[in-house]
């Protein structure tokens, strides 16, 4: 069975599985920029109306499931079963993008 023919676990728990060795930290990054256009929509409605500001959520969204995305290629191209101690990390590199880390350690049966 090939890796992209079964589901990889993803897993918050900070144990590996029982019956398996650790293949290292591996990580899926996103970097998204904002736009003109978007910022300053999202600047007039944050002062005058106030609510959700859903284009960053749309962003933030897109970001999040693209470092995911890149995760499983990592652990697909290990031939890990799985990820672990799953974390999301949102370090400012620069103004005006949304920055995305997801990483974990891989793992695989033995």
């Amino acid at each position: 069975m090939t890796m992209q023919s079964k589901d990889l676990i993803l897993s918050t728990g900070t144990f590996p599985p029982s019956g398996s060795r650790d293949l290292g930290i591996i990580y899926g990054i996103s970097c998204i920029s904002t736009n003109f256009i978007r910022d300053t929509l999202a600047s007039v409605r944050n002062i005058t109306i106030g609510g959700e500001l859903t284009s960053y959520s749309d962003m933030l969204r897109t970001g999040v499931a693209k470092a995911e995305e890149r995760l499983r290629e990592e652990a697909v191209r290990l031939n890990a079963d799985g990820v672990y101690a799953v974390k999301i990390a949102t370090p400012q590199i620069t103004t005006g993008a949304a920055e995305i880390i997801m990483y974990g350690t891989a793992f695989i049966y033995v």
